[in-house]
C-alpha cells in the first residue's frame, strides 16, 4: 500500500510515458560515441561490412532497438489506451540489445575498463528503457 502512495507520489512529478522516450534516445545517441576500441558501433559496422558482414549487422543492434523503443514510446504518447502494444513492442526492442549485449560483451570483457562512454550510456538506455515497462505495467489498473 505504501509503495503504491509512494509511486503516485512519484507521478505527480514524473510521466512514465517520458521514461521510456528518454531510454530510446540514450539507446539511438549510444551507437554513435565510442565504446570498447575508441571506435563507434556505426564504425565497426562499417569495417565489418569489408570483412564479415553477417557479423556486422550485430553492431547495429543497439541503433534498431533504440528505434524499435522509440516507436513503442511514441505508441503510449500518441495514445495511452495502447500500453499492452506499447510495453511488447518495447520488450521487442529490448530483446534485440540483450542478443547483442550476449554476443559481444563476452567477447569484449578483458577490454570492459577500457569501455568509452557509448557503452554506458547504452547501459544506461537499457535500465531507463527497462524502467519506463514497468512503470507502464504499474499503471495499467
Amino acid at each position: 500500500m505504501a509503495l503504491k502512495k509512494n509511486m503516485n507520489k512519484l507521478s505527480d512529478y514524473l510521466d512514465y510515458r517520458l521514461i521510456g522516450l528518454s531510454g530510446s534516445l540514450l539507446l539511438i545517441i549510444s551507437e554513435f560515441l565510442p565504446w570498447f576500441s575508441g571506435f563507434t558501433c556505426f564504425d565497426i559496422y562499417l569495417l565489418y561490412t569489408v570483412v564479415a558482414v553477417e557479423k556486422a549487422f550485430l553492431y547495429l543492434f543497439p541503433l534498431i532497438s533504440g528505434i524499435i523503443c522509440l516507436i513503442s514510446s511514441v505508441l503510449i504518447i500518441y495514445n495511452q489506451s495502447y500500453r499492452i502494444n506499447s510495453v511488447l513492442i518495447s520488450l521487442l526492442g529490448l530483446g534485440f540489445l540483450i542478443l547483442f549485449l550476449f554476443e559481444i560483451i563476452p567477447g569484449e570483457l578483458f577490454y570492459l575498463p577500457m569501455a568509452g562512454f557509448g557503452f554506458y550510456l547504452c547501459i544506461a538506455g537499457f535500465l531507463v528503457s527497462i524502467i519506463g515497462v514497468v512503470l507502464i505495467l504499474q499503471s495499467i489498473e
